[in-house]
């Protein structure tokens, strides 16, 4: 499934030793996308959790992004810091380096103590081209929030990764900005199939020109539904294989995941 690609001019933004897969729209489904990383067995949104999942063929990491008080993006889900960090606070009442000195490990486990934060820019060059990149911009989630949508098409676009990555929020007024600035991106809507009507969501996204949903709790025949109209189904999320089995019976494209070991013979089984 992976291969290598040809190193282009760009060689230099990344490590020379990465082997790149296909791009979003050639890898094949069904695919395993690793919540927040591999998040079962080291800090989420994390160097380790990411290199954990791509390194064990994960085929996309799912990352979260929020800004800073000096404008720049990080990879952190939280809009606050007590429950994953040292510090207290909201992330963006922080500037950069008052973040790097805070320990972002030692509350998972005393082994990853002196782990700091990762800029959505550091995820980029470490880990671009060698998996999808779900990424879920937690600051478009909310209304008040800057949004950074020049800042993260330029990003994006420095590490030739706009065929290697996908936008995800559940605002559809972002993601219908965003698009204006990088119509080449592609972007992805979440919602949760008991909470709201979720065919109204699929025609929604159907109108607004995107590629995949985001579903929780789906049925088989919204699945049906979002395939009819060529929408792509990630499902949040299964960690056991009998949830994961459940998925890829009525239909699943991608489903997220905490514990990739944990479901990954199920996926694969469904293999083309």
């Amino acid at each position: 499934m992976r291969r290598d690609k040809e190193i282009d001019k760009k060689a230099e933004l990344w490590d020379v030793g990465n082997v790149f897969v296909m791009s979003d729209e050639e890898l094949p489904y069904p695919r395993i996308c690793a919540h927040r990383g591999f998040s079962a067995i080291a800090p989420e949104n994390s160097l380790p959790a990411y290199g954990a999942a791509i390194a064990l063929g994960a085929e996309e990491i799912e990352l979260d992004v929020w800004y800073t008080k000096d404008g720049e993006l990080v990879s952190i889900h939280d809009r606050n810091l007590e429950r994953i960090s040292t510090g207290q606070g909201s992330v963006w009442e922080h500037t950069l380096e008052e973040l790097y000195e805070l320990d972002f490990g030692v509350k998972y486990a005393e082994h990853f103590r002196g782990l700091k934060i990762m800029r959505f820019e550091d995820v980029l060059k470490k880990f671009g081209r060698t998996a999808i990149m779900n990424i879920h911009m937690k600051m478009w989630d909310f209304e008040i929030h800057e949004p950074y949508y020049e800042k993260v098409a330029a990003l994006i676009r420095k590490y030739n990764c706009e065929k290697h990555v996908y936008m995800m929020s559940i605002s559809v007024e972002k993601l219908t900005e965003f698009h204006k600035i990088a119509p080449e991106i592609p972007r992805c809507i979440a919602f949760n199939c008991v909470k709201s009507d979720p065919f109204a969501w699929i025609d929604r996204a159907v109108e607004m020109g995107l590629q995949k949903i985001q579903i929780s709790d789906p049925s088989k025949e919204v699945i049906a539904y979002a395939h009819e109209k060529g929408l792509v189904c990630n499902i949040y999320y299964a960690d056991d294989p009998e949830k994961a089995k459940r998925y890829m019976e009525m239909g699943a494209d991608t489903i997220l995941s905490n514990h990739i070991l944990q479901i990954q013979p199920v996926v694969r089984g469904y293999k083309k």
